[in-house]
């Protein structure tokens, strides 16, 4: 007798959970992002692991990097990788170069495509003409809006450089060390994370980086900064706001996937994952 009390318990339990969570699943805008509730959609789906998104506010493309997963974790294989566009709800591969990464030159409308055998700008056509470092395989590239200049990362040492695209010319940033994953802000302050999985902001006018604390090691996948001049960096369990007033980072959002990479276009957020991007938007969680 007790044990089939115990039973219609349990089962009652299980009714009563599988409510909650239908209710949940249902909630409108069930993400928040700071303050404000978020509604998400996968506007992607492929195969590969999506990385360094970047987003073009003129045009409303979204740049990617897709990255052959067999190839990133077999050690004798050389990466393999390519550049995408997504336009309209369709994957566009920028097939004549070995693309790495892309930044946007919002300004001027230029989207630079980094390879393995230099610098590359995208005409109309969306073809990547060469432009500069024949012969460096430039692995990660960002492009403040403020200047001039834009942030390019080298292999295999994944040192930094500044390019002045007016001149022409590259100087070497001696006070980092190597990025693995970079952002840098109006005030020409240098976030990135190197070799020991930490994340670190280089002050302007300073020539020691200085550790953010309270993120957990290896666990930096991502940085973007926002329409507000805000760096934001996507971690293993969430989104984080990185200020170089304050050493401790403020959590913005909890993920439940590891990210890969986020960008932003106005209030909408895209993140990657492992086969997909997703977009988060607030439009109408008012």
């Amino acid at each position: 007798m007790c044990d089939i009390l115990y039973f219609l318990e349990v089962k009652k339990m299980l009714k009563y959970l599988l409510i909650i969570i239908a209710t949940v699943a249902s909630e409108p805008c069930p993400y928040t992002y700071g303050n404000q509730r978020y509604e998400r959609i996968a506007v992607l789906t492929i195969k590969g692991l999506p990385t360094n998104l970047v987003v073009n506010p003129n045009t409303r493309d979204l740049f990617f990097t897709l990255i052959d997963i067999d190839s990133l974790h077999n050690d004798d294989e050389q990466t393999k990788m390519d550049q995408y566009v997504l336009r309209n709800g369709m994957p566009i591969k920028i097939d004549n170069v070995n693309g790495q990464a892309a930044a946007v030159d919002a300004k001027n409308n230029k989207v630079y495509i980094a390879s393995d055998d230099g610098l590359n700008v995208l005409n109309q056509t969306d073809r990547a003409n060469f432009v500069s470092m024949k012969d460096e395989d430039i692995v990660l590239l960002f492009k403040p809006q403020h200047n001039d200049e834009l942030y390019a990362v080298l292999y295999p040492e994944n040192e930094v450089y500044t390019i002045n695209l007016k001149k022409n010319e590259k100087n070497k940033i001696e006070d980092v060390p190597c990025a693995f994953i970079l952002a840098v802000d109006a005030q020409d302050n240098i976030y990135y994370e190197c070799n020991t999985k930490y994340v670190k902001v280089l002050l302007k006018d300073f020539h020691e980086p200085i550790e953010f604390v309270g993120i957990s090691k290896n666990s930096a996948r991502a940085m973007a900064v926002d329409n507000n001049n805000r760096v934001i960096l996507a971690a293993n369990d969430g989104l984080y706001l990185l200020r170089p007033d304050n050493l401790v980072p403020k959590k913005l959002m909890n993920l439940d996937f590891v990210p890969s990479g986020i960008a932003f276009d106005e209030d909408d957020i895209f993140l990657a994952t492992n086969s997909v991007i997703y977009k988060y938007s607030a439009d109408e969680c008012e």
